[in-house]
């Protein structure tokens, strides 16, 4: 038996303690909780449950995630069952994912920034991820009858979950917590966002970090 291995909630402990250093000083950090769709169902209960655990751990905290089925929804579902958390989902259109917003959540949506902030967004997720021009491109022309559209929506959306919203009074994301596909961790908007948050300077940490 490996003598340094320890157990879901002592590492979960450890790492909450890691980040109170961290955001020591920070009066309302904002914790981005997300990561890959394809989150395996024995996954779920301790996700949910690291969510828990950091919303008792910073009550002053803003969570935020971009409501996918998955690792959004797990993460978000334990940081709902603590009265008084603070949850942000940031959404590209009104209606995504209705069914898994919690009661609590607030909702903002891409499409209520003015037009600069969103053409802003767009060339920052373009320089996180050139090899979608065409998808960024579209999204500034607002060629919105293109079928490839809505793809371009959740990327840029991906970009104002971490560098908000002047407009919305949206403030950028201080740390990021993903759990990422590991059979393709540079792949797809999980991977995406995390580029966005290397320039920004978001401190991003994975499952290695916080999950036994």
């Amino acid at each position: 038996m490996n003598a340094f291995r320890f157990s879901a909630n002592e590492k979960i402990i450890m790492f909450t303690a890691q980040l109170q250093t961290l955001l020591a000083g920070t009066a309302a950090p904002v914790i981005l909780l997300e990561g890959t769709r394809q989150l395996p169902v024995e996954k779920r209960q301790s996700l949910a449950g690291v969510g828990r655990e950091l919303a008792e751990a910073f009550p002053h905290a803003i969570f935020r995630s971009g409501n996918a089925a998955g690792t959004d929804e797990a993460f978000a579902a334990g940081v709902a069952t603590v009265p008084g958390a603070r949850l942000e989902l940031v959404l590209p259109t009104p209606g995504m994912g209705r069914s898994r917003r919690p009661a609590c959540a607030t909702c903002l949506v891409l499409g209520d920034l003015p037009v600069h902030e969103r053409h802003r967004l767009a060339r920052e997720s373009f320089a996180a991820s050139p090899e979608n021009h065409r998808l960024f491109d579209l999204y500034l022309r607002d060629q919105s009858g293109n079928p490839a559209y809505a793809k371009a929506q959740y990327l840029v959306r991906d970009a104002l979950k971490v560098f908000g919203s002047p407009s919305l009074q949206l403030a950028p994301a201080t740390v990021a917590l993903f759990y990422i596909n590991t059979n393709g961790p540079a792949s797809g908007g999980t991977a995406h966002t995390i580029r966005l948050c290397e320039r920004q300077d978001v401190p991003v940490f994975t499952q290695r970090d916080w999950l036994a």
